[in-house]
């Protein structure tokens, strides 16, 4: 069986794609905050979900999270995530910290990484936030980037876009037709989606801006009460927002990114300062997760050639300095060699963070698997994954780089068992389910990689693609009489969920 048959490309892999369309979601939020029925008259709803009756005068808790989910199945046909595990993951550890405290009591939230070197972050609804990889460039401090992570939770908590369908006295359905429209527009044109945003009337405009202010403060202060329980400094806040305030009165032709969706004024920067001087001082120190991760991405700012150069060159200055602890600046610079194809500059850098290392981190081992990959050396890419898994335990980068490597030596029944195992605990990760079914077609098992690519496509909401995979799963005739009847049980759950978002998009709703 060739790999094409279960509907794998290795052509587009979901680790080497590069996120497409990421500016596309500046006018999402834009849309979020700013959005008016006048506006958006010509919009048309596409593939929106059915959510019900709300309750009230609100969105619902449930139509809300059902609105989010329909919003994220967009942004991922859009491909304008970016998959990166470790940052990923380490965000949501980050949110989960701030999650425990009272104020969030009852919420989930999904946080997920987008790539654009802009200073940004936002709250969809239903409890996805989005960060920009530029907030996390930025920030000064792990409080820093805890501080704005706070403000988008308390956005969620205190429901601010239910609220605001109260206060402009819309329907869900115009609002879900705006945040449509706009992902969907941005894919022929990245800019169309920050265009749909600036069409209301300016009375309409000025009154939806008052509400969000209001919203703003709210999540500031429900945002620094959960910073402050979760044990980091509340004046992380003060200089966030401080320094954002300075560069847009520097800048006289554009406000940072996270101004125009979050505005900022001086009654908001004084409520903050003395709600932050009313509260007991903590030091927090970075973690070296935030230390490591943020040198990354100030490496990775400027992909271009003499970009990454430059930055290496700098870090490498800073490290000599003291300006950058060693352990994260190596790290930093092995991450922009191997982005700029250096895998010899990248083996020497890794070393260099091992050496400054007490111990083994799982950032570095993930990067040092990843760079002999990169050179055609997949047995030392599989050991250095194994002796980190076995040091350090399992996290998704280790897995996936594990299982790439078995991959690439062709020892596919590992490969399969690595990725059934990893999948049992990580059922969302559609680059894993695309390593599975990988390996299920090298070993000829047909069945098995079709519906490996069913699950793929059925996180992205690629309805009719996962359909057609379980559909040829069955034509194998490789399947038992259970595993079938699982299939035709999967089959009905698709069908409906396709029936239904095509039913929403022919009334309207």
């Amino acid at each position: 069986m060739q790999e094409g048959d279960c509907g794998y490309d290795s052509r587009m892999s979901l680790h080497a794609r590069r996120p497409l369309l990421t500016r596309a979601l500046s006018g999402v939020i834009s849309l979020l905050l700013a959005v008016s029925p006048m506006g958006l008259a010509w919009a048309q709803p596409a593939e929106l979900p059915r959510l019900g009756d709300a309750a009230g005068d609100q969105l619902s808790p449930l139509a809300e999270r059902r609105l989010g989910e329909s919003i994220m199945r967009e942004i991922r046909r859009a491909r304008a995530l970016l998959d990166d595990p470790e940052l990923t993951d380490y965000l949501n550890r980050l949110a989960a910290r701030l999650a425990a405290q009272p104020a969030a009591t009852g919420f989930s939230f999904e946080l997920f990484a987008v790539e654009d070197r802009s200073i940004n972050a936002f709250a969809l609804p239903g409890g996805f936030i989005g960060v920009h990889t530029g907030l996390v460039a930025s920030s000064q401090a792990e409080s820093e980037l805890a501080s704005v992570l706070a403000h988008e939770l308390g956005h969620v908590t205190q429901r601010h876009i239910a609220r605001m369908l109260a206060t402009q006295n819309q329907s869900s359905t115009v609002l879900m037709a705006a945040m449509a429209a706009a992902l969907l527009a941005a894919r022929a044109n990245p800019q169309a989606a920050v265009g749909i945003a600036s069409l209301g009337s300016t009375v309409q405009m000025q009154q939806i801006l008052g509400y969000s202010r209001d919203a703003e403060r709210e999540a500031d202060r429900v945002g620094l009460e959960m910073l402050q329980q979760a044990g980091f400094d509340p004046q992380g806040m003060v200089e966030f927002f401080g320094r954002l305030q300075t560069a847009s009165r520097l800048s006289e032709t554009a406000l940072p990114a996270y101004l125009r969706t979050h505005p900022l004024t001086g009654d908001r920067m004084s409520d903050i300062q003395n709600r932050v001087m009313a509260l007991r001082y903590r030091q927090h120190p970075d973690s070296l997760e935030f230390t490591m991760l943020r040198a990354r991405f100030r490496a990775l700012a400027d992909r271009s050639i003499d970009g990454l150069n430059r930055a290496r060159q700098l870090i490498a200055r800073q490290v000599e300095d003291g300006a950058v602890a060693p352990i994260a600046g190596h790290y930093a610079i092995a991450a922009g060699a191997l982005a700029a194809a250096d895998t010899q500059g990248a083996r020497r850098s890794i070393a260099a963070a091992r050496g400054a290392a007490a111990r083994p981190y799982a950032f570095i081992e993930s990067l040092a698997a990843q760079t002999e990959l990169d050179a055609g050396q997949p047995e030392e890419a599989l050991a250095t994954a194994e002796r980190a898994i076995a040091a350090l335990g399992t996290t998704r980068a280790l897995v996936r780089l594990r299982i790439r490597a078995l991959s690439a030596l062709g020892r596919w029944t590992e490969a399969v068992a690595a990725g059934g195992q990893a999948l049992e605990s990580t059922r969302t990760d559609t680059e894993l389910w695309e390593l599975f079914a990988r390996a299920q077609s090298a070993l000829g098992r047909d069945a098995q990689a079709h519906l490996a690519m069913a699950e793929m496509h059925a996180i992205n909401g690629v309805w009719v693609a996962a359909i057609e995979q379980l559909q040829a799963a069955q034509r194998t005739r490789q399947l038992d009489f259970y595993a079938s009847s699982q299939v035709d049980v999967r089959l009905r759950q698709l069908r409906a969920r396709f029936f239904e978002e095509r039913e929403d998009r022919r009334a309207g709703r």
